[in-house]
């Protein structure tokens, strides 16, 4: 049984996993569709905007410089964290350079104004970016030569700090010291890096290692639109060398990255549904297993119930031929009692079944207590006076409740009989006031070890249970206590 439940339980499981797992990734494509649309319109854009445009009178050095302000316009002004970039040129004559490598610019400017047209570009040793963490370069001081577009080697003093300069392989025009180029001007210029943290760092590298793929394999594929890899490289040629323009970015795990929270409701949602699902199962389980003991109290209790009136019906009938004439019809009103007994037994029994079924319907009505309690027990008198026992019954009072009066019998029947049926001398039934209820307990003084708790439990299992089902239908409180020398039950009523 339990392996059975286990089983549909899992099924169950997996079937919630299953369309958890296929909403989530119809909703994390649908996401990342829309973030696929909007960044490739964004790259398209930048692209647009940040290749050079070759124009009459276009030079050398306008193609180098239009190339490497391509990048730093793009960094500055387009650049999102979520994408990943790479510049190239490659010359004429075989020179490559990286353009989007960190490096530094400088202009002259006199009196705040700048001569746009007068950069150099240079770099810095790798040292720079830790001990100086301004871009922003303030009247730096060189050491070193330059021709019309880079700065090559030699030094930069800068804020207390000398730095050493790289040299470009590649020379436009005459070379001249940077203090002849700056002339009495003063230089203003800024550093500029393409990754800010390890994520920009790590799609930049992507970047650079898909364009040397696609540019060794003379790939004529330039854009690609895919949920979870997208890319488009932007080029342009002149008569000095090309420019490549790179940018790449993932659809998806940028949509889950910038909808984190939605992934984490719903992974709650699903948890919280496993946890459910777990719990229903296990709360059937559980009610299967009750509802099975209390079918198995139940059989204990109607054969034990039966076993007396059969035996001694079947004892008067073997006797009946060894019996007087005069003395049969008591003997035939004995074995009617027996049989009546047990008809009344079976028919509680069905009343049981209703109960348990929900198919039975109260008919409430107002009922006097201390009046009822008085009929039915009249009916179980004999069984007392048989033993001679005590019996204290409630006062004649009027104590008026609402209750089905077919059903409150039978509790009230059942109640009374285990009082009787298990009292050694005496017993007691009495009703008390509380509030707007009654409590109604039955008591008797019957001694109680382990096992005679164990075997009135047992033996009583069908009143037990039928009273409980009852008392639940009612809406009634009931409970039970078995002390060493005492045994008590009681129900509570609201008052009519």
């Amino acid at each position: 049984m339990k392996k059975h439940y286990i089983r549909i339980a899992v099924v169950v499981e997996l079937l919630v996993l299953v369309v958890f797992l296929l909403g989530s990734v119809l909703y994390a494509y649908i996401l990342a569709a829309k973030e696929l649309k909007f960044h490739m319109d964004q790259v398209k854009t930048t692209a647009e905007f940040n290749v050079p445009k070759p124009k009459e009178g276009y030079t050398e050095e306008d193609f180098i410089k239009d190339s490497f302000t391509s990048c730093w316009d793009f960094f500055q002004t387009f650049r999102t964290k979520e994408t990943g970039f790479y510049g190239f040129v490659r010359m004429k004559d075989g020179t490559e350079f990286d353009t989007s490598r960190p490096y530094a610019y400088v202009y002259r400017y006199n009196d705040g104004f700048i001569e746009n047209e007068e950069i150099r570009i240079f770099l810095i040793d790798g040292n720079f970016s830790e001990s100086y963490d301004q871009p922003t370069l303030y009247n730096p001081v060189f050491d070193a030569e330059c021709d019309d577009v880079f700065i090559h080697g030699g030094t930069m003093d800068l804020m207390n700090h000398t730095y050493q300069l790289g040299d470009y392989a590649y020379e436009v025009g005459d070379r001249v010291s940077v203090s002849d180029w700056a002339g009495e001007s003063a230089l203003y210029g800024e550093y500029i890096t393409f990754a800010k943290n390890k994520h920009e760092e790590k799609l930049n590298k992507e970047a650079q290692a898909l364009f040397e793929e696609l540019y060794n394999s003379n790939s004529t594929v330039f854009t690609r639109e895919n949920i979870f890899t997208s890319y488009r490289l932007s080029q342009v040629g002149t008569t000095y060398g090309n420019y490549y323009m790179i940018q790449v970015f993932h659809p998806l795990s940028i949509a889950i990255m910038s909808h984190i929270g939605a992934f984490i409701a719903i992974l709650a949602s699903f948890l919280f549904t496993e946890i459910l699902v777990a719990f229903i199962f296990r709360k059937l389980y559980k009610n299967r297993m009750e509802y099975e003991a209390k079918s198995k109290r139940l059989t204990r209790g109607i054969a034990h119930e039966l076993k007396t009136p059969l035996a001694v019906t079947r004892a008067y009938m073997e006797n009946l031929d060894c019996i007087d004439e005069e003395d049969r019809p008591e003997y035939a009103e004995k074995i009617n009692r027996e049989v009546e007994d047990m008809s009344n037994m079976i028919n509680v029994l069905l009343e049981m079944e209703k109960i348990d079924d929900g198919t039975i319907r109260l008919n409430p009505e107002e009922v006097e207590l201390s009046s009822l309690i008085q009929s039915v027990y009249n009916r179980i008198k004999p069984l007392a006076e048989e033993r001679s026992l005590n019996i204290t019954l409630p006062d004649e009072n009027e104590y008026l409740i609402k209750a089905d009066l077919k059903l409150i019998k039978i509790a009230l029947g059942n109640y009374l009989t285990n009082m009787v049926k298990y009292a050694d001398k005496e017993g007691k039934v009495s009703i008390e006031s509380a509030g707007k209820k009654y409590r109604v307990t039955f008591i008797n003084d019957s001694s109680n070890d382990s096992k005679a708790k164990t075997d009135k439990l047992s033996n009583n299992g069908m009143g037990v249970e039928i009273n409980e089902n009852i008392m639940k239908l009612h809406n009634f409180k009931c409970g039970s206590y078995m002390g060493v020398y005492s045994t008590e039950f009681w129900f509570e009523a609201d008052k009519a």
